[in-house]
C-alpha cells in the first residue's frame, strides 16, 4: 500500500504539470504595431502583393510540392508528399506555405539603389519555364530567375533543390555592368497569420501545441516566443550565424544565413495578427564591372532530428522536450535506434520501457525488498494497533522502533515512483514532438500512436495491471478505512485518466507496470524462499 501512495503522489505530480501545460495557453493582450520598421537606412519588411496563379513557378521534387512567386522571388506554397493531412486520406497532403486562403509564406530581398525590391511594385523575374521537376536519376535541380534594372545590373535569383532534402537554397548573384559601385541588402523573412492548421486538434488533455516564431540568441542557440509575447517585447537582437523560424505542430520552417554573416533578427506583429520574423545582412558592396554573390537556406519540412541538426547549429532545439529534454533526447534516439531494427514504434516503445526498467532495478529491487518485509511485519504492526491504538504518538513510536529492529523502510516504495515522473512526462513531451510517431501504427485497431486509444483497450489494460499491482502489495494497519478505499480507486482513476493520453504513453505505462508486478513476484519469491531456509 506504501507503493500507492506512489502512486498517488506520481499521479497529483502528473495531473498538476498537465493542467498547468493547459493553463499556460496564453491569452494575452494584443496591441498595433508599425507594419514597417526601418533598420539601417532601408525598409527591412518585404511588402505584401497580391499573388496571382499566372505569375506561380510550380516545382515537384521527391519530397514536396513547392510554388515560387515570380513577383518578388517568394516561395509562396510548399506541400510535403510525404506526411498526409489526415490518417486515411493519401490524396490530402500536410500543406505548410499558403497563400490562397491564408497567409504563411517565405520571403527574400535585396534591398538597395536600383534593387529589385526597392520599388513598388517589386521586380517581377523572368524565368525560362512555370514547372520544374526533379528528373528520375537526378540528384539536383535549380531554377534560375533574373531580372535586369534600367542601369544594366543584372540579378539572378536561384533556387536549388536536392533530392530526399526540406533544405532549398537561395542564392542572389549580381552582376554590375554599370559604372557606378552598387551596395545591397539581403533580407529573408517568414511571415503567417494566426489562422489554425487543423493539424494540433488532436492534443491530449489540453495540452496545445505551440505555433509561433523561434530563433538562435547567440548565447543559448534557442528561444520561441508567442505572438502575445512579440506585442509585448519584439525581438531585437544582432548575431553571427544562427537562424530564424516558424513553429507549428511537428513541422517547421527557418531561414538559415551563411553562419559567419552578422545578422540583424527583427520582429513584426500587424494589426491584424499577422506575425514576421526577419533578419538582414550587413552591406554588400559589388564595385563596377564586377559580381557577387549572396546565399541563405531554407528549411521547410518535419522536425526530424537528424535534419534539423544538419540544417544549422541549434535547429535541432526546435523539437521542443521542454525542461526533461536531458530524459527526452536519450529516450527519442533510443527509440529510433530499436526501431530501426523491429520497424515499428510500438515494439520500439516496449523495448524502451525494458531497457528503463533495467536500469531502475536496482531501486525497484530495494522497493520490493521492502514491500516483502513489511509484509513479513504485518502480523506484528497488527499486535502493536491493538495494544496501542489509542495512543497514536506512542504506536508511532514502536512503529519505528520495529521498522529499526526488522530493517525495514516503509516509505521505500516512494522513490522509484518519483523517478518514474520526469520519464513519463519526458516520454510524453517525445510522443507530443516526435513527427515519426505521427500516424505510426503499432497494432490492429491503434494506427495512430500518438493520439488516444480509440476503444480505449489500453487504458483499460493499464487500469487493471494497477489493479494487480495493487492486490500484490501489503496492507498496511496503520491506514484508516477512508484512506483505503481511496488508494482502492486509484486504478479507477489513473484509467479515465489515461483516456485522453496518446496510446503510446499509455503502452508505456501498461508495460511498466507488467514488468514491475513480474519483478515483484520474482523478488518476493527470492525473499520468502530466503526466509524459509532461515527458519529451518
Amino acid at each position: 500500500m506504501e507503493s500507492m501512495r506512489g502512486f498517488f503522489i506520481l499521479g497529483f505530480a502528473i495531473c498538476t504539470f498537465l493542467l498547468y501545460q493547459a493553463w499556460q495557453k496564453d491569452y494575452g493582450p494584443q496591441s498595433q504595431q508599425q507594419e514597417v520598421n526601418e533598420q539601417f537606412g532601408q525598409k527591412d519588411a518585404v511588402v505584401d502583393s497580391e499573388i496571382k496563379s499566372s505569375n506561380l513557378i510550380e516545382v515537384v521534387t521527391d519530397v514536396f510540392k513547392v510554388k515560387i512567386d515570380r513577383v518578388g522571388g517568394d516561395v509562396v506554397y510548399a506541400e510535403l508528399n510525404d506526411y498526409n493531412r489526415e490518417l486515411d486520406s493519401e490524396k490530402e497532403k500536410v500543406v505548410l506555405f499558403d497563400y490562397r486562403d491564408r497567409l504563411y509564406q517565405a520571403k527574400s530581398a535585396l534591398l538597395g539603389n536600383g534593387a529589385p525590391d526597392n520599388q513598388l511594385p517589386r521586380a517581377t523575374y523572368q524565368v525560362k519555364q512555370n514547372a520544374y521537376q526533379l528528373a528520375d536519376g537526378k540528384n539536383e535541380l535549380e531554377i534560375p530567375l533574373t531580372w535586369v534594372n534600367e542601369d544594366g545590373v543584372e540579378f539572378t535569383k536561384t533556387f536549388k533543390f536536392k533530392r530526399d532534402d526540406y533544405e532549398i537554397g537561395v542564392e542572389y548573384k549580381v552582376k554590375n555592368q554599370s559604372s557606378n559601385d552598387r551596395t545591397y541588402n539581403f533580407v529573408a523573412e517568414l511571415i503567417r497569420d494566426q489562422k489554425p492548421t487543423g493539424l494540433e486538434e488532436k492534443s491530449s488533455f489540453g495540452m496545445s501545441p505551440f505555433i509561433g516564431v523561434a530563433y538562435s540568441p547567440e548565447e543559448r542557440k534557442y528561444e520561441k516566443m508567442s505572438v502575445e509575447d512579440l506585442v509585448e517585447e519584439p525581438i531585437n537582437v544582432t548575431r553571427q550565424g544562427g537562424w530564424i523560424g516558424y513553429l507549428q505542430h511537428y513541422f517547421i520552417s527557418a531561414w538559415i544565413p551563411e553562419q559567419q554573416e552578422q545578422i540583424k533578427v527583427t520582429t513584426t506583429v500587424k494589426s491584424n495578427q499577422d506575425t514576421v520574423i526577419r533578419f538582414i545582412q550587413p552591406t554588400v558592396s559589388v564595385p563596377a564591372q564586377s559580381e557577387s554573390v549572396i546565399n541563405a537556406t531554407l528549411y521547410v519540412g518535419p522536425k526530424i532530428l537528424k535534419r534539423l541538426e544538419a540544417a544549422a547549429p541549434g535547429l535541432e532545439k526546435s523539437l521542443d522536450l521542454s525542461w526533461v529534454w536531458w530524459i527526452g533526447l536519450p529516450l527519442y534516439k533510443l527509440m529510433q535506434f530499436f526501431f530501426s531494427f523491429v520497424g515499428n514504434w510500438g515494439l520500439a516503445i516496449i523495448l524502451v520501457t525494458l531497457v528503463v526498467k533495467a536500469l531502475l532495478y536496482p531501486l525497484s529491487a530495494a522497493q520490493y525488498r521492502s514491500m516483502a518485509n513489511m509484509r513479513k511485519l504485518a502480523p506484528k504492526m497488527q499486535q502493536l494497533k491493538e495494544r496501542y491504538g489509542e495512543d497514536k504518538q506512542r504506536m508511532q513510536q514502536e512503529m519505528m522502533k520495529m521498522y529499526k529492529d526488522e530493517g525495514a523502510n516503509p516509505f521505500g516504495g516512494c522513490l522509484p515512483m518519483i523517478l518514474q515522473f520526469p520519464i513519463f512526462i519526458a516520454l510524453y513531451y517525445v510522443l507530443f514532438e516526435a513527427v515519426e510517431l505521427r500516424h505510426a501504427p503499432f497494432v490492429a485497431w491503434i494506427q495512430d500512436l500518438s493520439v488516444a486509444d480509440p476503444y480505449f483497450v489500453l487504458p483499460l489494460l493499464m487500469g487493471g495491471s494497477m489493479w494487480l499491482m495493487q492486490k500484490l502489495q501489503p496492507q498496511s494497519p496503520t491506514m484508516d478505512p477512508m484512506q483505503q478505499k481511496i488508494m482502492s480507486y486509484l486504478p479507477i482513476v489513473f484509467t479515465v485518466f489515461m483516456l485522453f493520453f496518446p496510446a503510446g504513453l499509455v503502452l508505456y505505462w501498461l508495460c511498466n507496470n507488467l514488468i514491475s508486478v513480474a519483478q515483484q513476484q520474482y523478488i518476493t519469491k527470492k525473499i520468502e524462499k530466503q526466509h524459509a531456509a532461515k527458519s529451518k
